[in-house]
């Protein structure tokens, strides 16, 4: 008799383990696909990261002349030449 319940104990004790193992590996699983995901969605980010300072390296680089002043102070501080007529209309804020 104690041989049937040795036995018994044995199989419930390998089913338990079994089941065990396949969730752990499922769960384990799951957190590897959204980790992988993140992953994509991060190296994305620092690709549009490296373009931006790419952009701003360029414009760092450019050439300091007066047409470059002139057109900062044109954009940047709303300044305009003497002979440029500027018209307002009541849309704008």
């Amino acid at each position: 008799m104690r041989s049937v319940f040795r036995n018994m104990f044995v199989r419930v004790s390998m089913l338990v383990l079994v089941v065990f193992c396949l969730v752990a590996f499922v769960t384990l699983r799951l957190k590897q696909n959204d980790l992988y995901a993140k992953e994509r969605a991060l190296q994305a980010e620092i690709d549009r990261m490296n373009e931006y300072i790419n952009e701003l390296q360029a414009e760092i680089d450019r050439p300091f002349d007066d047409d470059y002043v002139a057109e900062i102070a044109h954009e940047k501080l709303g300044l305009r030449y003497p002979q440029e007529i500027v018209f307002y209309s009541g849309d704008e804020q």
